[in-house]
């Protein structure tokens, strides 16, 4: 009977260790989920040192990720960089906001998270509805907000503590992403990752290997990515404070140097021209510039709100008059018909077009140093030898005062806009009183027949819907010089098809 009660102990105990055994792998299984094998592609492991396969794993090597990535270590690493920051997650990667303010002394980086998850939410930070709520473009839409969200926290801090000056670079974090779901996805798995600074951009994008993990497993994946971002950007702002505004690309590796599954892909895009830069996009005072001049990739010039130039450096022999002839636009992308307007413009006010972008517009979101870098280098391929001037100036009034005298370019729909009330205000006075002040700055209008609702308007019909004033100032190109319907808005819709 001793025996008897003995082994039946002994078997409890066995069971009891087995049940609290079930119970640890469960709560693992629940709330590290990542830690588990997926299929046969990899192993997870939550020690980096240990990097062996899973049994009956496949042959191929198999690849380590630490799904506990974001270590003090990391945080620390990132820390250094002075940067503080507010962070606007959307669709998955919210794990990143949870991990870095576990780590001791978050405060002194961290100002604000945000989870605008539903489509309201959204278009409610953002001031408007994105054309797509996952892409390499909302996610800078969201980093711009939230940057511009640091400075307003920035700012209140200072008024209250009476100090002049920031802490620290102030930055914004902007992440879509389109993981794992309930139901089947027709796209790729997919996360895009921005980081927005006064005079950067970085924009990076990460493919998942679509099926090869769990919704939450690609959570925790998605929050390695926003650090290894934030980590890239630090990190190449240090080394190179300041550059050309161009594109730069690169692949965005983890601390390994190796991929994640055969099909992952992360890649990161990124501008950094600077102080000039910055000076623009985000005036402080009524020194900073009104537009840039970028000459094949240097910014070589700038002009103040009263239109005065002053020259940066080596100016490659330029004149260093005002622009004469002046062409405004988007130029997303540029085609062959901004070709045309820019030789046949050039031919009929004889003197050289000179190109410009405004960074802000009436009623569009604003542009990014990125997009911006991008729209150069497209215009320097299509227009080598022209100067592009990148402007705060989104109305024509205010365009007029930081390049007076000048020949501005415009399509038919842009000269109707100028005589359209409704953007003054829907006040015919304020609408003169602009067309007066261009008037008064020396201006003059060149005006390109282009297609307004499906018809060519000549110049004797065109006159009869403008004002006499704006009438006054116009010289028009009739259909018969010149006609070309290709719109940018119809190629931008197409590339994306």
């Amino acid at each position: 009977r001793t025996f008897v009660r003995l082994g039946a102990l002994t078997g409890a105990c066995a069971a009891l260790r087995i049940a609290a055994a079930v119970c640890v792998a469960s709560y693992c299984a629940a709330v590290r989920p990542a830690f588990r094998p997926v299929g046969n592609c990899e192993q997870f492991r939550y020690n980096r040192a240990q990097i062996s396969p899973a049994p009956n794993s496949a042959p191929h090597r198999i690849l380590q990720f630490d799904s506990a990535v974001m270590t003090e270590t990391d945080i620390k690493r990132f820390r250094e960089s002075g940067w503080r920051f507010v962070a606007s997650i959307s669709g998955g990667g919210s794990a990143f906001l949870s991990d870095y303010l576990a780590t001791p002394g978050a405060s002194a980086s961290f100002l604000e998270g945000l989870v605008p998850y539903s489509p309201e939410s959204t278009d409610l930070f953002l001031g408007f509805s994105p054309d797509q709520y996952c892409s390499e473009k909302t996610a800078r839409q969201l980093a711009s907000r939230a940057l511009r969200r640091a400075l307003e926290l920035d700012a209140l801090r200072m008024s209250r503590s009476g100090e002049a000056k920031p802490l620290g670079p102030l930055a914004g974090v902007g992440v879509t992403a389109s993981l794992a779901s309930d139901r089947p996805k027709k796209g790729e798995h997919r996360a895009y990752c921005a980081v927005a600074l006064e005079g950067a951009v970085f924009s990076a994008q990460f493919t998942l290997d679509k099926g090869s993990r769990t919704r939450a497993q690609e959570e925790r994946i998605t929050a390695d990515f926003i650090l290894s971002t934030l980590l890239f950007a630090a990190e190449t702002v240090r080394a190179n404070p300041d550059s050309q505004w161009r594109e730069h690309l690169a692949p965005l590796t983890r601390a390994t140097d190796e991929p994640l599954f055969p099909n992952d892909r992360a890649t990161v895009a990124w501008t950094a021209p600077g102080e000039r830069v910055a000076a623009l996009l985000f005036p402080t005072g009524p020194d900073a510039p009104a537009a840039l001049r970028s000459l094949r990739g240097t910014v070589d010039r700038m002009r103040d709100r009263s239109g005065r130039e002053r020259a940066f450096g080596d100016t490659r022999g330029e004149s260093s008059g005002a622009p004469k002839v002046l062409y405004p636009g988007s130029f997303n992308p540029p085609h062959r018909g901004h070709l045309a307007i820019a030789r046949i413009a050039a031919e009929k006010l004889h003197g050289a077009v000179e190109l410009e972008i405004s960074a802000r517009n009436v009623d569009k979101p604003p542009i990014d140093a990125l997009e911006l870098a991008r729209r150069l280098a497209a215009l320097e391929r299509a227009l080598p030898n022209a100067p592009v001037w990148i402007s705060n100036a989104p109305r024509y009034v205010e365009k007029a005062q930081i390049f007076p005298h000048a020949a501005f370019v415009m399509g038919t729909d842009t000269v109707l806009r100028l005589a359209d009330p409704k953007y003054e205000s829907n006040s015919i006075q304020k609408r003169d009183e602009a067309l007066a002040s261009l008037r008064a700055a020396g201006v003059s209008i060149c005006v390109f027949a282009r297609a307004v609702h499906g018809k060519i308007l000549s110049p004797e019909e065109l006159k009869e819907k403008l004002p006499d004033a704006l009438t006054e100032m116009c010289q028009f190109v009739p259909e018969s010089e010149f006609r070309d319907d290709v719109s940018s808005s119809e190629l931008r819709k197409s590339a994306e098809q």
